[in-house]
């Protein structure tokens, strides 16, 4: 038993112990800042994930160390995982690497390069944040609604549009089994003041059903 535990291996087993320490320290920081500069209330499973994310990737760095052989084997292990869950938001995919690469560097024994890199992309989203919060107009909404059968033309929806939309990109059109046609825009307004005017008249329409106007 004492030819096992030896002194070499007791500080290995404190200092893996410290990158996981280190690695969950990190991730919870990552967690803050989309807690900060999230728009919604985010997701507990989410935000958990990202921290186990950040200690286990740590952890498998550790294991997988030089070792070609190991990495290889390590990528065939995983690759049998399906995940079904899915990213909506292109900003949540991002976050996840965040908290991938941290637990990279953590694991390949880049601490310091961790700690820094963790802490000042931190500070640019945060800045991102705050100059979207202070500069933007706020006038950027995605609008969805239906019209009825028959009515494919856009002159259903341009008057409304010509009067408060000052840009606009289709996004997605789609025709239901029972020949509605659904369209979703990406819209800035002129006046961001103006958006239930916007979302009354849509709905007010005889031949437009089904208006949804979200604000990201």
């Amino acid at each position: 038993m004492s030819d096992f535990i030896t002194i070499p291996s007791l500080i290995s087993l404190g200092g893996i112990a410290l990158r996981i320490l280190l690695s969950f320290a990190l991730g919870v920081f990552i967690v803050l800042i989309y807690q900060w500069t999230h728009t919604k209330v985010p997701r507990k499973s989410f935000t958990d994930t990202l921290i186990i994310l950040c200690m286990i990737i740590s952890v498998v760095m550790v294991i997988i160390g030089d070792s070609i052989a190991r990495a290889f084997s390590l990528v065939g292990a995983l690759s049998i995982i399906r995940f079904r869950t899915a990213i909506e938001d292109p900003r949540d995919i991002g976050f996840v690497f965040y908290a991938l690469a941290m637990g990279m560097a953590v694991g390949a024994k880049k601490e310091v390069v961790a700690t820094i890199a963790t802490f000042l992309i931190g500070i640019i989203i945060l800045c991102i944040y705050y100059w979207h919060q202070h500069f933007d107009k706020d006038c950027e909404f995605t609008v969805e609604f239906c019209l009825l059968p028959g009515e494919l033309s856009e002159t259903v929806y341009r008057t409304i549009f010509d009067k408060y939309v000052i840009q606009e990109r289709m996004i997605d059109k789609r025709i239901k089994k029972s020949q509605v046609v659904e369209l979703n825009f990406r819209v800035r307004l002129n006046n961001p003041d103006a958006w239930t005017n916007f979302y009354s008249e849509l709905s007010a329409h005889s031949k437009i059903t089904d208006v949804r106007l979200d604000k990201e």
